[in-house]
């Protein structure tokens, strides 16, 4: 589960999985719908499908949910690339190794970064919760 909160000139995405790999999927899948919805239904219904290749490391959890999501956005603002789903994800320590599939698209300049403000991941009640603020 996701919701996306919204700020002058940010984003705050807030997330909840039942366990921590689940949390970096629902972030790709709250990224990808929200570049979808800019991209345009129409669009999106003829785009040709890829896969992209993503690592990222940080020296915590939290951390590396920002490099993820990072990762994810400079792939859709240089290549167009809207990711749709985690083929496969690998999560070992502090590093993630993932093949990801989604669509290319005609995408408006969107994620300008992914901060470190308010920047969190937590488990409470045997669920992982996050949250991330991206600069829009």
């Amino acid at each position: 589960m996701y919701r996306w909160v919204e700020h002058t000139g940010e984003l705050e995405l807030e997330l909840e999985a039942k366990s921590q790999p689940g949390l970096f999927e629902e972030a790709l899948a709250a990224l990808g719908g929200l570049l979808s919805e800019r991209a345009g239904s129409d669009e999106c219904a003829d785009a040709a499908f890829g896969r992209h290749r993503v690592s990222a490391s940080a020296p915590d959890s939290a951390t590396l949910l920002a490099e993820w999501l990072s990762e994810l956005a400079y792939l859709a603002e240089r290549r167009g690339f809207v990711p749709d789903r985690v083929e496969r994800l690998e999560l070992s320590g502090q590093a993630l190794d993932a093949t990801v599939v989604g669509h290319q698209a005609s995408l408006p300049h969107l994620v300008k970064a992914v901060t470190y403000h308010r920047l969190g991941m937590w488990e409470e009640d045997e669920t992982w919760r996050a949250r991330v603020i991206f600069d829009v």
